[in-house]
């Protein structure tokens, strides 16, 4: 085993590490997240976003071992989340959530049976983790089976009492808190800005009235203090994650695989996101990052594919461009249902559909596509989006969070004057329209823009009435 050691770093400071965390940290398996950034393109409008998944979970561990001070939990539960933190973002692919929807698409084979369940979708990148677990040489060496064991049950279904995994996964957990902050930092803004500190002197570990079991409140005294989290969560994800530029990358990014996939029959990429379990997925799923994926795929040996395309243009920074975008609501009430689910897996159908028609209706309108590919509709972009309220993100899908109230615990949005005052069912569906269009100067966007918008309107009102 290796001595202990300390990492600096810019959010938290030093981060203690004690010899067998050393030893996690040194596998290859860890090391690679040095070469998936957190937040994909993003640095396309956020120059500094370049961080990445190793310095994030490096961050959650410390969040993490913070937590378990303050919760007071034995040594072996604090060393088991601790390693749960290290642990729980390895199976992250080439720009980490981003292409999370294509993995979703490409999922199959007989192992996933009872694994993956369609109607409530489990994360594959976290099927992958299981698996790495599992399997990984390098882990079993440092942690034994046995360990590895209990971390994973605890990464899936949880482990013992129901706080240790709320530490790891739930609406207050360490991956937020470092993320938070950590994004906040290298995007350059102040929307995620909490106070840390004051948020865990507020934490508490109380037994649950109906189980009976140890869980994780916040104390009436800190709602305050969970205002402020909740509000930076909120901010944070209008402003730098809802952010046009970030949703476009997003978009071309699925777009690339999909397409290299279904119409281009890039053997590698299919290899690379058709899941299925096996133990030869994950051992070639390991062997790519960021870098590898972008050489790989923007190679002119692949010149003339629609991925190599796409791939090429955001090393260039030659993104498709927002040529429309409005709130659902104020579109034709005929196409609104369709449209806000248009994004969605099981709509692809449809959205290529309505894709084709935008591609004929803007070119009708005498705009050029500054694409020589086969099919040009292949580059035009649906795309449905929502921001909900503040007082619906609070909770997460992992449940609300508890304020610690007598005689009955309180959900948060419930005992905050200010988040009972928010309008619960308050979502905000918007829709646009991505296509790859040039322009040179504010005055020729604004006049592409009303070019396009009245002959969109009718396209999306005929797409809803099934013309």
């Amino acid at each position: 085993m290796s001595e202990s050691r300390s990492v600096r770093d810019p959010i938290h400071g030093f981060i203690r590490l004690t010899g067998e965390e050393a030893d996690i940290v040194a596998t290859p398996v860890f090391q690679r997240l040095r070469g998936i950034r957190q937040l994909a393109f993003a640095n396309l409008v956020y120059p500094g976003a370049l961080h990445t998944r190793f310095e994030h979970t490096l961050g959650v561990f410390h969040v993490t071992s913070l937590m378990a001070r303050v919760c007071k939990l034995d040594d072996e539960h604090s060393r088991l989340v601790r390693l749960a933190a290290l642990l729980h973002d390895l199976g992250h692919g080439p720009f980490s959530h981003v292409s999370e929807g294509a993995l979703e698409i490409f999922a199959g084979g007989a192992k996933l049976a009872g694994r993956l369940n369609r109607a409530k979708p489990e994360k594959i990148h976290e099927l992958v983790t299981q698996d790495l677990l599992r399997t990984n040489p390098d882990l079993i060496q440092v942690l034994g089976k046995r360990t590895l064991s209990q971390v994973e049950s605890l990464l899936a279904q949880g482990y013992d009492e129901p706080v240790l995994r709320s530490i790891i996964s739930g609406p207050l957990d360490a991956d937020k808190q470092d993320y938070l902050q950590r994004d906040t930092y290298f995007c350059g803004v102040k929307y995620g800005v909490f106070d840390l500190q004051q948020l865990h002197r507020e934490l508490e570990v109380v037994e649950d009235p109906v189980d009976r079991r140890k869980v994780l409140m916040v104390s009436s005294d800190g709602v305050h203090a969970l205002e402020q989290f909740v509000l930076a969560k909120y901010y944070l994800t209008a402003q730098v994650y809802s952010h046009r530029v970030r949703l476009i990358t997003d978009q071309m990014v699925v777009r690339a695989i999909t397409l290299g996939i279904e119409e281009d029959h890039i053997g590698p990429l299919r290899s690379l996101y058709s899941y299925d379990g096996e133990d030869s997925f994950v051992a070639n799923y390991i062997g790519w990052d960021d870098a590898r994926f972008l050489l790989a795929f923007g190679d002119s040996a692949l010149s003339g594919s629609y991925c190599q395309d796409l791939v090429r243009r955001l090393s260039e920074r030659r993104l498709l461009k927002e040529i429309f975008e409005d709130r659902v609501s104020h579109l034709p009430e005929s196409c609104r249902e369709g449209i806000v689910k248009i994004s969605q897996t099981n709509n692809r159908a449809a959205r290529r559909e309505l894709e084709r028609r935008l591609k004929d209706v803007i070119q009708q309108a005498g705009v050029s596509l500054d694409c020589r590919l086969k099919d040009p509709s292949n580059l035009v972009v649906a795309h449905s989006f929502s921001l909900k309220s503040a007082r619906a993100q609070s909770r997460n899908d992992e449940g609300s969070i508890m304020i610690h109230t007598v005689p009955d615990p309180t959900p948060f949005e419930e005992e905050s004057d200010l988040f009972r005052s928010i309008n619960e069912k308050m979502n905000d569906p918007h829709f646009a329209v991505y296509a790859p269009v040039v322009y040179h100067s504010p005055g020729e966007r604004r006049d592409l823009h009303n070019k396009i918008k009245a002959p969109i309107v009718r396209c999306l009102e005929g797409f809803g009435n099934g013309e």
